[in-house]
């Protein structure tokens, strides 16, 4: 997801679930030729809702997972859960192993794809590691690689932090409750794989 031309928006995320995302695809896309060389085409039809699958949850648990941190909210992406948080909805941000936000009302979220350790470095994709749409202002005020000088970049916390600051109490009218909900596009693309496979072997 690019969201740089997106004014006020950023979106943190691990890359590096792209680089087994891409080995994972590569494999699949083997297995299918190789069986069509072979003239295994019925083989072949039949593996390949299973071979989707396998490349669609690689996609789920490690690439999909993000944080989105907007001026209204920040939007927490799991694997099939999306849980939107209203800035004055939420106390604090904490990472040990994962990232957890601390909602007013006692919850707590863990996301499972906000990278914890320094966001500025580079990455294959260009621009930051495992964030798109970055505050210039943060840059401007000094933000460094990590090795130089001990000043590592902001991680998601501190971000997600300064945002609650700037954007916590812009409206102190703001109602909105904390929500969760399931992910449907990512439940029925799933579904729908499992249910293509399973007619795909039970009518072969």
């Amino acid at each position: 997801m690019n969201d740089a031309k997106t004014p006020n928006r950023t979106t943190l995320r691990s890359t590096s679930g792209y680089w087994i995302l891409g080995v994972t695809a590569a494999l699949m896309i083997f297995f299918v030729v190789d069986a069509i060389s072979r003239g295994a085409w019925t083989f072949a039809l039949q593996a390949l809702p299973w071979e989707l699958l396998v490349v669609w949850v690689v996609y789920l648990i490690l690439v999909r997972p993000c944080i989105i941190v907007e001026p209204e909210q920040l939007t927490i992406v799991n694997v099939a859960r999306v849980h939107d948080i209203p800035w004055p909805r939420m106390e604090e941000a904490t990472s040990r192993y994962q990232l957890t936000v601390l909602l007013r009302d006692g919850r707590r979220i863990t996301s499972w794809g906000a990278p914890t350790a320094g966001l500025d470095r580079p990455s294959m994709l260009g621009g930051r590691a495992g964030r798109q749409g970055a505050d210039h202002q943060e840059r401007a005020a000094g933000v460094r690689r990590p090795g130089r000088a001990g000043n590592e970049g902001p991680t998601a916390v501190q971000l997600i932090e300064r945002s609650h600051e700037r954007w916590g109490r812009m409206d102190s009218n703001d109602t909105r409750l904390a929500v969760s909900r399931w992910d449907v596009v990512a439940v029925a693309v799933t579904g729908g794989l499992v249910v293509w496979g399973l007619a795909s072997a039970l009518l072969g």
